[in-house]
C-alpha cells in the first residue's frame, strides 16, 4: 500500500485528454454555435462567481442545474485541458463519461440517429444528463461488440412502447431500454438521516475545537434512530479521553477517536488540498475507505490561488458511516424492480428485448452483495406479462475520487445480469462492461 505522504508533482501538468475533447468536440457540432458559446459563458461566469464566494466561506452552488449537462461538458473539458476550472468532488465521476464517449466514437459515429439523441440530451435533456449519457454508452457497448446494426429509436409523441435501441446482426434482433438509476427517495432519505445524526457531533467538535472521527456501522434503518444517537457516544468519550472507544450497542457498531494531524500537516505544508476532498479524509484519518460515506466538517482557511483548496486546515470532524441494515437493503432493490417495471412499458412482444439498469456507486451503501442477492430474487419474481423481455442488465460502476499521487481517474465496475422467466435465448450482450473492451474478471458483484 502505497503510503499517502506524497506531494503534488510539479511538473508534467500539461498533458490533455484526448477522448474527452474529441467527445466535447462531437457534442458541439450539433447544436448551433450561438448557443454553445451562450451557455459555456453562463456556465463559467457562474462558477467564477461561486468561486468568489467560497473564498469568502460561503459554499453556493457552483453552476445551474437547469443547465447541468453544460456543467457536464465544462468539466470534461477542465479535466481535459485547463484544471485551474476542475471540481474534483464532482468532476471525477464526469470525466470517465466523456473519455469514455470520445474512446468509443468511432463505433458511436456509426449509430443511426445518435446525433438526434445527443441533440436530444443537449437541449431537451440538460437537467439530467445522466440519463442521456447512459444510453449513449449502452449504444457504444452493443456496437464495438459486433451488433451490425444499432439504431436509436425517434422518440414519437403519442407512442408509449418505443424502446430506446434497436440492434440487429445476421438474423437477431433485440429491443434495448435503457434506465440510469439516480439515488432513490429512500437513498436521500437515508443520506439526509446520516447527516442529521453527524451534525451535533460537527457543532460539538468545533465548539471544543477537538479533531474527531468517527466510524458507525448502522444495523438499523437510519431513519429509526434517535438524534442522540451518536452525540451521547461521543460525550461519553471526551468525558473519558484516556479510551479510544469501541462499542456495540443501540443496534450500531461505533468507533471513536481523535485524529493524529501529523499527516495532514506534513502535506499542506507544501500543498493546498481541496477541502473535504478524499485527499483531505484520507490525510486526517490515515487511509480512505470507499465502503463508507463521510460527513465532513472543518475550520479551514481557502488558498488565495484556488478558492476550493485549503491553505490551513485548523480543526475537523468526519462522521464514517455504512449502513448494513437488511430492511435498508430491500427498500433499495424494490427501487431496482420499479425502475424495470417502468422499463417494460416501453417493450413489446414483437422481439425479445433487454433492459440495462445503470447504476453509480457514490458510497459505501449504494451497492454491495446483498443488493445483488435481492435483485436477483425480485427479477426471479418479475412479470414481464405483455412483453419479450428476456434479461436485465444491472451496470454497476464505482468512480473512485482517487488519492493516489499519479492517477487522474479511477473506476471499478461489474456487471452482473438476471434472466427473466425460464427460457434458453442467449444473452444479447454477455460479460460486458461499459468503461472498458474487455470482458472484465469474473466473480461476485463487490
Amino acid at each position: 500500500m502505497n503510503s499517502p505522504l506524497w506531494i503534488a508533482p510539479r511538473n508534467g501538468q500539461d498533458w490533455i485528454d484526448q477522448p474527452c475533447l474529441d467527445a466535447i468536440a462531437w457534442f458541439r457540432s450539433v447544436i448551433e454555435h450561438r448557443d454553445w458559446e451562450t451557455r459555456m459563458d453562463n456556465v463559467q461566469a457562474n462558477y467564477e462567481s461561486a468561486l468568489t464566494k467560497w473564498a469568502q466561506g460561503e459554499q453556493v452552488p457552483l453552476y445551474d442545474p437547469n443547465d447541468a449537462i453544460f456543467w457536464y461538458i465544462h468539466q470534461a473539458n477542465a479535466f481535459a485541458q485547463d484544471r485551474r476550472n476542475f471540481f474534483v468532488p464532482e468532476g471525477f465521476r464526469i470525466a470517465p463519461v466523456m473519455h469514455r464517449i470520445g474512446h468509443l466514437l468511432a463505433h458511436l459515429m456509426q449509430i443511426e440517429g445518435v446525433n438526434d439523441r445527443v441533440e436530444t440530451l443537449l437541449k431537451k435533456g440538460r437537467k439530467t444528463p445522466d440519463a442521456g449519457l447512459y444510453e449513449i454508452l449502452v449504444a457504444g457497448a452493443y456496437k464495438s461488440r459486433s451488433w451490425a446494426n444499432v439504431q436509436f429509436v425517434p422518440e414519437q409523441l403519442g407512442s408509449s412502447k418505443t424502446p430506446d435501441l434497436v440492434v440487429s446482426s445476421n438474423r437477431r434482433r433485440w429491443a434495448v431500454e435503457c434506465k440510469r438509476i439516480n439515488r432513490s427517495g429512500y437513498e436521500l432519505e437515508e443520506h439526509a438521516c446520516a447527516e442529521a445524526l453527524a451534525k451535533p457531533v460537527h457543532e460539538l467538535a468545533r465548539r471544543l475545537r477537538r479533531r474527531l472521527l468517527v466510524d458507525v456501522r448502522y444495523l438499523r434503518e437510519l431513519k429509526e434512530y434517535p438524534a442522540d444517537t451518536l452525540i451521547k457516544h461521543v460525550e461519553s468519550y471526551i468525558a473519558n479521553p484516556q479510551a479510544r472507544l469501541v462499542l456495540e450497542k443501540d443496534n450500531l457498531i461505533m468507533h471513536i477517536r481523535d485524529a493524529d494531524w501529523t499527516m495532514l500537516e506534513t502535506v499542506m505544508a507544501h500543498d493546498d488540498v481541496y477541502y473535504g476532498s478524499s485527499r483531505m479524509v484520507e490525510l486526517i484519518k490515515g487511509s480512505y475507505d470507499l465502503s463508507y460515506d463521510h460527513s465532513f466538517s472543518a475550520e479551514w482557511t481557502p488558498s488565495t490561488r484556488m478558492p476550493l483548496h485549503a491553505d490551513r486546515v485548523y480543526q475537523a470532524s468526519i462522521v464514517s458511516w455504512r449502513s448494513e441494515s437488511f430492511q435498508a437493503a430491500k427498500a433499495k432493490a424494490k427501487h431496482f424492480r420499479s425502475t424495470v417495471g417502468r422499463a417494460s412499458q416501453q417493450l413489446t412482444l414483437e422481439i425479445p428485448s433487454a433492459v440495462h439498469v445503470g447504476y453509480e456507486a457514490l458510497g459505501g451503501s449504494s451497492a454491495d452483495d446483498m443488493r445483488h442477492i435481492l435483485n436477483a430474487m425480485e427479477m426471479s419474481r418479475f412479470d414481464a406479462e405483455g412483453t419479450r423481455l428476456r434479461y436485465v442488465y444491472a451496470n454497476y460502476w464505482r468512480p473512485e475520487n482517487s488519492t493516489a499521487r499519479m492517477e487522474s481517474w479511477a473506476v471499478s465496475e461489474t456487471t452482473a445480469f438476471y434472466r427473466v422467466g425460464k427460457h434458453k435465448t442467449p444473452e444479447p450482450l454477455p460479460h460486458h462492461l461499459l468503461f472498458a473492451d474487455g470482458d472484465g474478471a469474473p466473480g461476485n458483484h463487490w
